[in-house]
């Protein structure tokens, strides 16, 4: 009989500490989500991956480092956020995009349009930073705007977590995108 009981503590304390390491690696939300969860992981990977696009195109369009710099901190972590909201829709069993919904004709918080992001891609040098600063701002302002509602609205704890990181990292990158709007406005004159 003792060996029955240690034999099921032992795979009770296995299979606790393998749902542990699954959780701690993957970055999977294990409790079921609300509508609010799910609605933010699913806006929020289109409006992550424009800004992706956005930040792609600073390479060939500008000669400023530190734009650059900032433009492959947005795409690396923007990126592994997507990764991480598509894995929790995967888990929580919901599609990508919210059923009977075309991304491209919903309008998110900051997104830029068709005609904005043309005009991006034409713009070069000088034009193309100050272009690219105060689209990206707008941008990052509507992901603060869906992850406030997030915190509001949202019920796990993991998702929570991820939309104050996108506040703290955006704000603090708007803060930087003003500044640079400034002095390379102060610079051009």
């Amino acid at each position: 009989m003792r060996r029955i009981v240690l034999g099921l503590l032992a795979a009770v304390l296995l299979t606790a500490c393998d749902q542990g390491a699954q959780q701690q690696g993957s970055g999977a939300a294990t409790a079921a989500p609300n509508d609010a969860d799910v609605t933010f992981a699913q806006n929020m990977i289109p409006h992550h991956q424009q800004a992706i696009d956005m930040a792609k195109l600073v390479d060939t369009h500008t000669k400023r480092p530190q734009l650059r710099t900032l433009a492959d901190a947005i795409t690396v972590s923007q990126g592994q956020e997507i990764t991480l909201m598509q894995g929790w829709l995967k888990s929580w069993d919901k599609p990508a995009t919210p059923t009977g919904t075309d991304h491209g004709a919903m309008q998110m918080p900051g997104m830029m349009s068709e005609a904005d992001m043309g005009q991006l891609r034409l713009s070069s040098h000088e034009d193309f930073d100050l272009a690219f600063v105060d689209m990206m701002a707008a941008h990052h302002e509507g992901a603060i705007e869906m992850a406030t509602t997030e915190l509001r609205d949202g019920s796990l704890p993991e998702v929570k977590r991820l939309a104050q990181q996108i506040i703290d990292a955006q704000q603090a990158e708007i803060d930087q995108f003003t500044q640079w709007n400034k002095d390379w406005t102060t610079t051009n004159r």
